[in-house]
């Protein structure tokens, strides 16, 4: 029978054009393309070869039927079987081949994440050193020191304001007098309210 022919693994198309232009073979490759590519031709062979063991599998059925009747159908129905399990071997091992691929793609992703994570706490490491490049702690210390100096005198200023003031000493003995005065302040008022209202007409007399 003719057998579809398993595609060959390819390098990828910037290898294969670096190839082109220098007259060598690709050294090297980035992981991502070179993962992809092999994802691919991996896939691709994988469908080769399960079209490869199914026209096998009929094949050996049909060298069966035919035993009777045709002496060369037993040693065709080996073969066959033969080309089947190579088939599946190779089956086999893509399939494990695929798994660490795709095991090299998970790790690569997250590999990106990791690096994007790198990258930014390194940005702002960066950016927090030119932020306390601004901040001289000698010059931050000079002006703690000069606003606690000027809270202290803030507060002088409003228990100035909020003392009381007195004219003199302000004894007991000078309490008194001012009592005195007022008393006297008082007692007058008292006289000039009496004159003033027995010089009203008809006013009662005391």
């Amino acid at each position: 029978p003719c057998w579809p022919r398993p595609l060959p693994l390819k390098p990828s198309s910037a290898c294969a054009a670096h190839a082109g232009a220098m007259g060598s073979s690709c050294s090297s490759v980035t992981m991502s393309s070179d993962l992809n590519q092999a994802a691919k031709d991996i896939k691709a062979q994988l469908a080769t070869l399960e079209t490869n063991i199914v026209k096998a599998d009929l094949e050996i059925r049909e060298h069966v039927a035919r035993g009777s009747i045709d002496p060369l159908a037993h040693q065709r129905a080996l073969n066959a079987m033969k080309t089947k399990r190579l088939f599946e071997e190779q089956r086999r091992q893509l399939i494990g081949a695929q798994f660490n691929i795709d095991s090299m793609v998970y790790q690569r992703d997250q590999a990106r994440v990791t690096l994007n994570a790198v990258k930014a706490l390194e940005a702002s490491s960066k950016a927090l050193k030119a932020e306390q490049a601004r901040m001289d702690p000698g010059k931050v210390e000079d002006v703690c020191d000069e606003a606690a100096v000027l809270a202290d005198d803030m507060r002088v200023i409003g228990d100035s304001l909020a003392a009381n003031y007195s004219i003199g000493d302000w004894s007991a003995e000078a309490a008194e007098a001012l009592d005195r005065e007022y008393l006297k302040f008082d007692q007058e008022l008292a006289l000039l309210a009496t004159a003033a209202a027995a010089e009203k007409p008809g006013a009662a007399p005391t």
